[in-house]
């Protein structure tokens, strides 16, 4: 019986202490997502790292992002992979396939890589909680970990925060079979003169390539 006492009490005193600690997160998470937002313009240079040590499974690669609000160029080179969203069409572009693949996407498809979907991913189908801190790039961080509320092929996330300026440096990602995939900004630069070329797509600049529209 005593037990039984002592579980509900040390239930009854944790439950508000989660429910601090989760909107604590929250309300970061809205911080940072507000003042990507709020920039005109952003460019960010990340690596990316996948690792599985029961498969013994390990790859890394590079990439940049130019981003005007919804609109974005995305290059990641070791992968052949470069994007172009112009706010209405989205061209994926192969430079070893000499091919230019167009799509119409609906907005928040997953087809799309809109900084606004992923700065905003917490706020459906998450339970979160404040996490460890740790240093990162020479920067302070703070940590929210983001649990799936249903099924998953994830089993939880952690975002990476530097609370000085509420800008995200890391996104540690670790699914079902224990698969860690960690991205990391290594430079970030706001409000960036981007040119009208880059976030817009000219056939004349792929000539000899192949150009599908889907």
């Amino acid at each position: 019986m005593k037990t039984i006492i002592y579980s509900i009490l040390f239930a009854l005193i944790l439950l508000p202490l989660n429910a601090q600690n989760s909107t604590q997160a929250k309300s970061l998470l809205d911080k940072v997502a507000n003042n990507y937002k709020a920039q005109n313009s952003f460019y960010l240079k990340f690596n990316s790292q996948l690792d599985n040590q029961k498969t013994n499974t390990q790859d890394q690669y590079t990439g940049e992002i130019y981003v005007k609000k919804e609109k974005y160029n995305l290059s990641l080179p070791k992968m052949d992979i470069r994007q172009i969203y112009d706010g209405a069409k989205l061209y994926t572009i192969s430079a070893d396939q000499k091919e230019v693949t167009v799509t119409q996407p609906v907005k928040n498809s997953d087809e799309l890589f809109t900084p606004t979907k992923v700065l905003e991913m917490y706020k459906n189908g998450f339970n979160l909680s404040m996490d460890k801190t740790a240093t990162v790039e020479g920067r302070n961080i703070q940590y929210v970990k983001l649990v799936p509320t249903t099924k998953s092929d994830v089993q939880h996330i952690l975002i990476g925060i530097d609370k000085k300026n509420n800008e995200m440096v890391q996104l540690i990602e670790t699914n079902a079979n224990n698969t860690v995939t960690t991205v990391t900004v290594e430079k970030q630069l706001n409000n960036i003169i981007i040119p009208r070329g880059m976030i817009s797509f000219n056939k004349n600049n792929f000539k000899g390539y192949y150009i599908s529209e889907i």
